[in-house]
């Protein structure tokens, strides 16, 4: 089971500089990280994953999202196929 633990701030708001991530841990190990990004009005949110994914010649995979369900989703998806392409 995923779980997320908030970093910088509490709420959906960023902190007072600006800050605002979620930590995706599995079993006290952070497997994602999950930024909120305001460009210009529009909220976003990356995910940048902590465990090889090979995707794009890359062992850690990044993407974009616009709403924080659809990071969580990715990062659940993600981390399935992980576990079972170990296994």
């Amino acid at each position: 089971m995923i779980e997320y633990k908030n970093r910088y701030s509490q709420t959906d708001k960023p902190d007072n500089l600006g800050r605002w991530a979620r930590l995706a841990v599995y079993k006290n190990i952070r497997i994602a990280w999950i930024s909120r990004i305001d460009i210009k009005g529009k909220i976003v949110f990356t995910v940048a994953c902590h465990f090889p994914t090979m995707q794009n010649d890359t062992a850690n995979e990044h993407k974009v999202f616009n709403s924080l369900d659809e990071a969580k989703d990715f990062v659940k998806e993600r981390w399935d196929w992980f576990v079972n392409a170990i296994s």
